[in-house]
């Protein structure tokens, strides 16, 4: 049986998480796989700050700030409005992946040329 993308995408958004979240009481809880997406949605909307341990040991404070993309990804889902990539957005990926084909085809056609000069 042959099931949508969305199917399955609701089914597993519904499956534990690995890592629990941690509520205001202290108390470890079991979160679906959806809420955690939700709450790195949030996370990344409102900035955030992390300690990251560098290669030699020392630790590293970073402050990741307000991400305007995903500030207006929860206004507009939440206004019940379709969130969309925009032609921009895909355009560059567009042009990314010709760039790369042709690049390629170049090599494949430089490749043969210097074959067919070294026989």
């Amino acid at each position: 049986m042959k099931r949508s993308l969305s199917k399955l995408l609701e089914t597993i958004g519904q499956e534990i998480h690995d890592s629990g979240y941690v509520d205001a009481t202290g108390t470890i809880r079991p979160i679906t796989k959806d809420e955690q997406l939700a709450r790195e949605i949030w996370r990344r909307a409102l900035g955030y700050e992390e300690e990251m341990a560098n290669t030699d040991g020392t630790v590293m404070h970073r402050i990741f700030p307000p991400d305007p993309k995903m500030q207006q990804f929860l206004i507009e889902r939440r206004e019940g409005k379709f969130v969309a990539p925009s032609d921009e957005q895909a355009t560059p990926l567009v042009k990314k992946i010709s760039e790369m084909i042709k690049q390629q085809l170049n090599a494949e056609a430089e490749q043969i040329a210097n074959d067919r000069d070294s026989d």
